[in-house]
């Protein structure tokens, strides 16, 4: 053939891409797309099309019969990746309609979703998505993937030992830490979302070792095994994967810890074992009794093994966990499982008693147990046995029984719940069981007879559900945290108690609140209980009148913090804490001095108990019930280290049996059937002073220059300023950092506070505002938050791309838009709570924003929250809105732009005091 009919012929091949049940291949065609066959080719040519095609002949002519309906194996993309470098590109590559094949080969990313499957308890099923919105892809190999007619090249580390497709399916969620274990290893640069867990860099772990007796054998040879456990993962997993970084799930924190580990101990277990053998035997005048087989040990000498069980065994369960000693018995080693008897009698905050062990019927103080166990790991009982207890009971006990100095133990009423599997019955005496009565108590809450006080609201059965808890709490002198997810009406749940407790005379409670929340409160208690007389002791109203005539008194913990001299003198027959986790670094001033009031009742509220590690809980039951934990250093000791270090699942359990009864939580999909579809709240927030001295300035200049404008030339030719006035009065509450430098909208921070809040529940959010500014300031505040947000405004081009991921992936919790910009023509079902930063003049644009979220498809009720400053024309604006309607339509246009109808009297009302 000569040289130009080659060229011809090599002009009109493509390369089409095929795929079958093995994978994706790539087969020779014309531009009919009809195959090509038997061409022969120049090996040797640059030209890239002759090269593929002698790739393809290569693989071809190589092949080994492998498909018995083929002579000829396809050249398959996952077999022959130098194959891809030749297409990538390509113009020539084509799929079977013989459209061009496209490709991305940069800024593309992976994430690992883990979520529960349907109707499993136990079962979790996982999928990738393909940056951020592509669920739909096939994987061709690790490095690239195809969706629709493009491929995705994939920047990641490159494994010989798992393909992507191994992620895909379902596990067991025991399982769940080996899986991400080995995700991290083999996979480095895909992001792994599970459920709202946070992903976190955790300290290094260095376990420690466990000797396991794993049998004697009929020869009566010792097998032992030295191992670890990291969580819930075995030392041969570990070992067998070499494993340097681990993934620890942590229910009980809601977080998924990536930390180093350093398993040499194991190694250093290994090597006393073999000094304390090597010396047996020595002394023993034995040789070659035993046989290490990496961390596998045979003791094959009955008598070596006997020395090594009564000398050496029960001193290294000092230093090591021992498992497996029930097999111990032929040398007079036994396990036990103690009974605790004896009586208890009430002391001040404890209960006290002289409290036994008895271990095979014999009978042991409990102090003297667990100092002998400290020193020798077992028991000696007067037969001869040496009884073994399970380290974990010894350490239960001594997080449960504390030495008074008196040869007695006493035990805290809290720990009431953990004992029942200790002890026999006869251990309680009848006022005991008057305490025990407490804990069945709280199981039946539904059926506590108190009467719903008179409220001017009809609470929901849930809510009805927590005022009966929290009443029953203060009817038996213990505090409690209201923890209900975020727009659940813990405020009224508390407002009914309060209610409650004022039917009596001469009461008087403390509310404590981040100042954003005050004037919220005193409008709720306004609202529902009017007969409460509520006074507020904040910022210029500051006075003991105000704590002496008033039922109660609204403050900060600020003010708190500053002025707890004064306050600590009054007593409270109740404390509330709103958004308790500000006394959650129990070290801080503002906590010193909350620990300082004097009250018989104590309630926090709280939609995020816990944000960050276990001393915040510390902290907040320090208010609660002082006596609960004891001091820090016993807690951190007891739950807190072995939780947050070892991921003990046993201190996890006892700890949420010990809370369990003085914290309530529900979620919204919990109370789903006892919503209403869609809940509208109003926040009132106070300027911060800087804000107000801009905002006051410029409304008087603004008042008094439209006044005179329209004195001059009548209010027709004066709406361009009335406009101009309108509309920088509107930035000022939204966005004054565009007006004045070092000015803050106070707007900010309670917007930034509830979205983490939102966040940390599980909850998607939108946020609606009508500046570009005000878009900026608070994507600014959610980078500080790490928390993935998007954002658009009407410049935004590619708007349903935005949309797709907000909707399809759950790493991005926040869409921040332009009121208008969002307010028709999108689906954004994912979200559920909505703010609306700065409000509209025109209440049907709002809720065309809001109904982005309220729409089919929605299956959760929807929260909107309205974010207005207090005092400014955002109020005004409000006031308009709810009873002005005919009014505010005839007041100003859609667009804002001109203005309709306006008299002196709308613009004293609106730009007035």
């Amino acid at each position: 053939m000569s040289l130009k009919k080659m060229d011809n012929l090599l002009e009109n091949i493509f390369f089409m891409l095929k795929i079958d049940e093995k994978g994706a291949y790539v087969l020779p065609v014309y531009a009919d797309g009809s195959i090509a066959e038997n061409l022969e080719v120049d090996e040797d040519s640059e030209d890239v099309t002759s090269q593929i095609l002698t790739y393809i002949k290569g693989v071809k002519e190589d092949s080994f019969f492998i498909d018995w309906e083929k002579e000829y194996e396809e050249a398959y993309l996952n077999e022959h990746s130098d194959l891809i470098e030749y297409l990538i590109d390509n113009p020539k590559f084509v799929n079977e309609k013989m459209e061009v094949l496209k490709w991305i080969k940069r800024d593309n990313n992976l994430s690992l979703i883990i979520k529960e499957k349907e109707n499993s308890s136990t079962a979790l099923t996982t999928e990738l998505l393909l940056n951020d919105s592509i669920t739909e892809f096939m994987i061709i190999n690790e490095d690239l993937i195809l969706a629709d007619n493009t491929f995705y090249i994939i920047d990641m580390e490159s494994n010989d030992f798992h393909t992507l497709k191994e992620l895909v399916g379902t596990i067991d969620e025991s399982g769940l830490e080996n899986f991400l274990t080995l995700t991290i290893k083999y996979f480095k640069n895909i992001e792994i979302e599970y459920k709202d867990y946070k992903i976190m860099a955790g300290e290094k772990h260095i376990p420690s070792p466990q000797l396991v007796i794993e049998k004697i054998s009929h020869d009566n040879s010792l097998y032992l095994q030295v191992t670890l456990m990291v969580s819930s993962m075995h030392y041969d997993f570990l070992k067998d994967h070499d494993i340097k970084q681990v993934a620890i799930v942590n229910d009980l924190e809601r977080k998924i810890s990536i930390c180093e580990i350093d398993i040499s101990r194991i190694s250093e277990a290994i090597e006393d074992i073999v000094k304390l053998l090597a010396k047996d035997q020595k002394n023993l005048k034995v040789r070659s009794s035993y046989y290490l087989d990496e961390s596998n040990l045979i003791i094959m000498q009955e008598k070596l093994a006997k020395e090594f069980i009564m000398k050496d065994l029960l001193q290294l369960a000092s230093k090591y966990r021992v498992v497996g000693t029930d097999k111990l018995r032929k040398y007079n080693i036994k396990t036990v499982k103690p009974k605790v008897i004896g009586n208890f009698s009430h002391s001040i905050d404890f209960l006290e008693g002289e409290i036994e062990l008895e271990i095979e019927g014999e009978k042991f103080s409990i102090l003297d147990v667990l100092s002998s166990y400290k020193k020798d790991s077992y028991i000696m009982l007067s037969d001869g046995t040496s009884a073994l207890i399970n380290k974990k009971y010894i350490e239960k006990l001594e997080r449960i029984f504390k030495d008074n100095n008196k040869q007695k133990v006493k035990l805290s009423f809290f720990d009431l719940p953990l004992v029942e599997e200790l002890i026999e019955d006869k251990i309680f005496s009848e006022e005991m069981n008057r305490s025990r009565e407490f804990f069945k108590g709280i199981n039946n809450i539904n059926n506590y007879a108190i009467e719903t006080p008179k409220i001017k609201a009809q609470l929901r059965e849930y809510q009805e559900y927590g005022y009966k808890w929290l009443s029953y709490l203060m009817d038996n002198n213990l505090g409690g945290c209201l923890a209900d997810d975020m727009g659940l009406g813990k405020t009224l749940q508390a407002i009914a108690v309060l209610t409650r407790l004022h039917e009596k005379k001469r009461t008087k409670s403390l509310v404590v609140m981040p100042k954003s929340l005050v004037y919220n409160w005193e409008s709720e208690i306004k609202k529902f209980s009017p007969k409460l007389k509520v006074g507020i002791y904040y910022g210029n109203f500051r006075n003991r009148d105000i704590i002496k005539k008033n039922s109660v008194i609204l403050t900060t913990y600020g003010t708190i913090r500053n002025d707890i001299e004064t306050i600590k003198e009054y007593f409270f027959d109740a404390v509330i804490l709103d958004e308790s986790q500000n006394i959650k670094n129990v070290n801080a001033q503002t906590t010193k001095a909350i620990m300082l009031l004097n009250t018989r009742h104590r309630i926090a509220l709280s939609g995020t108990p816990i944000e960050n590690n276990l001393s915040e809980l510390y902290s907040l039951f320090r208010f609660l019930n002082p006596s609960m934990f004891g001091t820090l250093e016993e807690f951190n000791n007891y739950y807190a280290i072995p939780i947050q270090r070892d991921n003990d699942r046993e201190a996890i359990e006892e700890l949420k049996k010990k809370v369990y009864p003085f914290i309530l939580r529900r979620i919204k999909k919990e109370v789903l059937k006892d919503l209403p579809d869609k809940i509208e709240k109003t926040m009132y927030i106070e300027m911060n002073p800087e804000q107000k001295k801009l905002y006051d300035e410029r409304r008087n200049y603004y008042y008094k220059m439209v006044h005179s404008q329209i004195k001059e030339n009548g209010i027709g030719k004066t709406q361009f300023f009335i406009l101009q006035a309108l509309n920088e009065l509107r930035q000022i509450t939204s966005c004054p950092e565009a007006k004045s430098v070092g000015v803050t909208s106070s707007k900010r921070e309670v917007l930034i506070n509830n979205i983490v809040e939102a966040v940390e529940n599980g909850h998607k959010v939108l946020v609606f505002t009508n500046y570009i500014n005000s878009i900026n300031n608070i994507c600014e505040d959610l980078k500080k938050y790490d928390i993935k947000y998007l954002s658009m405004s009407g410049s935004t081009k590619d708007r349903q791309l935005l949309v797709d991921k907000f909707q399809k992936d759950n790493k991005y919790k926040v869409f921040v838009m332009t009121l208008k910009t969002g307010g028709v023509g999108l689906n954004l079902t994912a979200a559920d709570t909505i703010f609306i930063y700065d409000p509209w003049w025109n209440k049907t644009v709002e809720n065309q924003a809001i109904d982005r979220a309220y729409r089919l498809g929605q299956d959760r009720t929807v929260f909107s929250y309205k974010l207005i400053l207090k005092d400014t024309i955002e109020e005004k604006i409000l006031q308009l809105q709810e009873s002005k309607i005919k009014l505010l339509d005839n007041l100003i246009s859609e667009d804002s732009a001109t203005l309709k109808s306006l008299t002196e009297k709308d613009i004293e009302f609106i730009l007035g005091e």
